[in-house]
């Protein structure tokens, strides 16, 4: 099919009736190859001006009706304008429900559906990227709960990247959680449960969203015993015990009497890991007698 201008374009994107779905669908494409073969970004702007077409793609999002092969290719553009420039954050924060709509899209995925794991992947990479410049507007959206949902029911269904991406997201989320939010006791019992997760890059993410929560309580200058309600020293100890990797293990070889074959399977922990726990484990204690309390009466001496 020819090339459609611009205007043709945002035109065909304000369809969504009927037989009007699928030219809708093509001005996405089109629109997507767009974006994404410009070599130069004020060419491309000038053409397809975000100031009109972001809001386009957005209000597809907010049509309840919309199918979710339209809305993983309109997520794919509004990722490519996000690429292109962190500029365009602004403009769908200001598209009332916009954000919303895009993390409810997490809640309703069928990741047995490749069209609907398509579209949820997406939203998450989109989410990302608004995080960058404006996680306020995600967490005010109800975002944090649905990204946890996500991971806690499809971490092992979706690609690695799209599971670091989401444990991203969380992490910029957390930065805004206050102590008497309502929502936090789900949040902690879901961050304790990623601490112990088999992607490292999971397991990190959720230590350092008990980070940023531990100081955002320190700030407030309210007890953070609530963080450890789910097990939090306890795996805090362990990681810091096992920040050098297990014992060795020695084992005889039966076939060469006296020869012994070593083998280990260090965890290994970053210093960045370590520096982290250790720093957790000082805010905690600081802020809150109860869990100095335990932490006296705990393995700490053994795990130092």
């Amino acid at each position: 099919m020819a090339e459609v201008d611009p205007e043709t374009l945002l035109e065909w994107l304000k369809m969504g009736q009927g037989d009007e779905r699928d030219m809708q669908l093509i001005a996405l494409e089109q629109l997507c190859m767009l974006l994404l073969m410009s070599d130069n970004v004020d060419r491309c702007f000038e053409s397809c001006p975000p100031r009109s077409f972001l809001p386009a793609l957005c209000q597809i999002f907010l049509d309840e009706c919309a199918p979710d092969n339209v809305l993983e290719v309109t997520a794919r553009a509004i990722t490519y304008y996000l690429d292109v420039s962190a500029e365009c954050t602004r403009r769908i924060v200001a598209m009332d429900g916009a954000v919303k709509a895009i993390c409810n899209r997490l809640v309703v995925a069928e990741v047995a559906s490749r069209t609907s794991r398509d579209l949820a992947e997406q939203c998450i990479k989109v989410l990302e990227l608004i995080c960058s410049r404006e996680a306020g507007a995600v967490f005010e959206a109800g975002g944090l709960a649905c990204v946890l949902s996500f991971i806690r029911d499809y971490a092992s269904r979706v690609h690695k990247d799209t599971l670091h991406s989401a444990m991203t997201v969380v992490s910029r989320l957390c930065t805004k959680m206050e102590p008497a939010d309502p929502t936090l006791p789900a949040c902690v019992q879901a961050l304790s449960t990623l601490l112990r997760h088999e992607d490292s890059h999971v397991a990190d993410g959720a230590l350092r969203c008990f980070a940023s929560l531990s100081d955002r309580f320190t700030r407030r200058g309210v007890d953070p015993a609530p963080l450890a309600e789910h097990g939090l020293v306890s795996e805090l100890l362990t990681r810091l015990s096992n920040a050098a990797g297990p014992a060795q293990a020695t084992v005889s070889g039966p076939s060469t009497p006296g020869a012994n074959t070593s083998t280990t399977t260090p965890e290994t922990k970053s210093p960045a890991s370590v520096s982290t726990i250790i720093s957790l484990l000082s805010t905690l204690c600081r802020g809150s007698p109860s869990i100095t309390h335990d932490l006296l009466r705990s393995e700490l001496p053994d795990a130092i």
